[in-house]
């Protein structure tokens, strides 16, 4: 009898025991680390899908005022933001929130309807731009013509009056397309049968290119329209709050995972506690009661001093993640310049500083000249070496309170604060100019680039309001402006503000193909070379 006893009480103990360690096992899985580089994945790869979606809204920007020359920077990103949103979705079960799933659905719909609406815009938008491209030359042909044999054998009332509505016919249809209104529209539609009755007195080619004009002024009318209400529901499509929630939700999700994780350590500690007074209770009624506190003892103190060690390793991986992080969302991961975020960042605080100083900020919008040639020649790692050595020397030209940062591919961008003139900024462009041009050789092979430079400026509360977003788009403008007059120069936009007394005539540097350089008035003959190494338009 007391040995069946005996073997039911170890039986019991040993189901005890089991129990005991069953519940350790689970609140110890419950406690394990987070694995927070998947959590920093997951962000990632939300926060580049913002980024694809921002830098879709601006080549769309970009297309709509006639920058892009075609349609591809509008489909290039779709394929990778499709892949972000697969990851996206892998990374749901990590949220354990059923909402996290609704918001990654009405972000997939809010892409998807905006897809559908870039493709009606690329289709709209091509006809209205030939239409806008046909316009001018059309009219100063037909304006040629009216100058010559047609307005000899026409009455010169009727040349008169022909051209008369012509001009009318450009201003109006280049202000419709800036600002489209009903008033104008009739004002056109006018302008167009006005001329008819005047064809008749002309030959058979000046009536075709008059009927040409009324077609594509028509189109310009009716066009113009259906796009500005299309980027109204793109912009409707509110894809970026879409986004927005989504992060906010596996923010919430991941901060609760974390919550429910240091819960069940506190469980675990207080498991330990009971487990320990058990001890106690056991070795009290043992022998060797002493032997076993003593290692039960030195085992939990060095459970606790790894526990200890392991948290501060966590700390300190977690410390440097987010400096990397840090690093990755504000500079350029090849030069290490800032990139484009901190770049505005940085802007629209020297905007709000001029806006109460009174001072000039200036922005300068930097694009390689036969980067593209050395890519296409030895690769792009030979490209990536040239990126560098532009940075690091354009880096030497400048101030430490002034800014370089690049935008993407072969574009940088200068930022200069508290500038006092405009002499100024041109010296320092044209030490930039120097700078870049002085790179010869990368990676042992010989390369030849220059840069054409786009210069524009904004002065105290006026540039404030203005905003960074126009002064940058001044800069790319003047960038092009340069690139059209032949490149490896530099272009003031039109549009610049400085605090020197404003100049009353336009002046031209032009460097020509035999390296001399010339200056020009508009409707003027050229004058002698300077010793200037720049293209400056000073209208103001």
């Amino acid at each position: 009898m007391s040995g069946a006893l005996g073997t039911w009480r170890r039986i019991a103990a040993l189901l005890l025991l089991v129990a005991l360690m069953v519940v350790l096992g689970v609140l110890f899985n419950r406690t394990q680390a987070v694995d927070i580089e998947a959590q920093n994945r997951v962000m990632l790869n939300l926060r580049e899908l913002e980024k694809f979606d921002s830098e879709w809204n601006v080549n769309i920007l970009r297309s709509h005022i006639g920058l892009n020359t075609n349609y591809d920077p509008l489909s290039a990103p779709l394929a990778r933001m499709r892949e972000l949103q697969l990851r996206l979705a892998a990374a749901l079960p990590m949220a354990g929130n059923a909402k996290a799933g609704e918001a990654l659905e009405q972000v997939r719909r809010a892409l998807v309807k905006k897809e559908e609406l870039v493709e009606q815009f690329k289709s709209q938008n091509a006809i209205l731009r030939n239409s806008l491209i046909f316009f001018p030359p059309a009219i100063t042909d037909l304006k040629t013509e009216l100058n010559g044999i047609e307005g000899a054998i026409v009455p010169a009332r009727t040349v008169l009056a022909l051209d008369g509505a012509l001009n009318s016919l450009l201003s109006d249809i280049l202000r419709y397309n800036l600002a489209p209104s009903p008033a104008l529209a009739a004002q056109i539609e006018r302008t167009i049968a006005s001329m008819q009755p005047l064809r008749g007195d002309f030959s058979d080619s000046v009536s075709d290119t008059i009927d040409e004009l009324g077609r594509h002024a028509h189109a310009i009318l009716r066009y113009r329209q259906m796009e500005n209400e299309l980027e109204m529901h793109i912009a409707n499509s509110r894809t970026a709050e879409a986004m927005e929630n989504l992060g906010s939700l596996f923010d919430t999700s991941f901060d609760q995972v974390l919550i429910e994780k240091q819960r069940y350590r506190t469980y675990l500690f207080a498991y330990s506690g009971f487990l320990l007074l058990l001890l106690m209770y056991v070795a009290r009624r043992l022998l060797r009661s002493y032997t076993i506190i003593g290692v039960v003892n030195r085992r939990l103190q060095a459970a606790n001093e790894t526990l200890e060690h392991r948290v501060a390793e966590r700390t300190a991986e977690l410390e440097a993640q987010s400096a990397r992080l840090k690093q990755l969302a504000q500079h350029d991961s090849l030069t290490g310049l800032i990139n484009y975020g901190e770049l505005t960042r940085l802007l629209a605080h020297a905007l709000v500083r001029a806006g109460r100083r009174g001072d000039v900020v200036v922005a300068m919008f930097i694009d390689l000249d036969g980067f593209k040639a050395v890519n296409d020649t030895y690769g792009h790692a030979t490209g990536d070496l040239v990126l560098c050595e532009v940075a690091r020397r354009v880096q030497e030209k400048l101030r430490k309170e002034d800014a370089l940062a690049r935008l993407g591919g072969d574009e940088f961008v200068i930022l200069l604060e508290e500038v006092s003139g405009r002499d100024g900024v041109l010296r320092v462009a044209q030490q930039t100019l120097d700078a870049i041009r002085s790179i010869t050789e990368a990676g042992g092979f010989p390369v030849r680039i220059s840069a054409s430079i786009g210069v524009a400026s904004a002065k105290g509360k006026e540039g404030f309001m203005r905003g960074a977003p126009a002064l940058l788009a001044d800069a790319d403008q003047a960038m092009y402006q340069a690139k059209q007059g032949g490149k490896n120069g530099i272009s003031f936009s039109p549009q610049a503000q400085w605090n020197e007394a404003p100049v009353a005539i336009s002046v031209e540097v032009v460097m020509d193909s035999t390296g001399h350089l010339h200056t020009a008035m508009p409707g003027h003959g050229a004058a002698p070379p300077e010793e200037s190494g720049v293209r400056a338009d000073t209208a103001d």
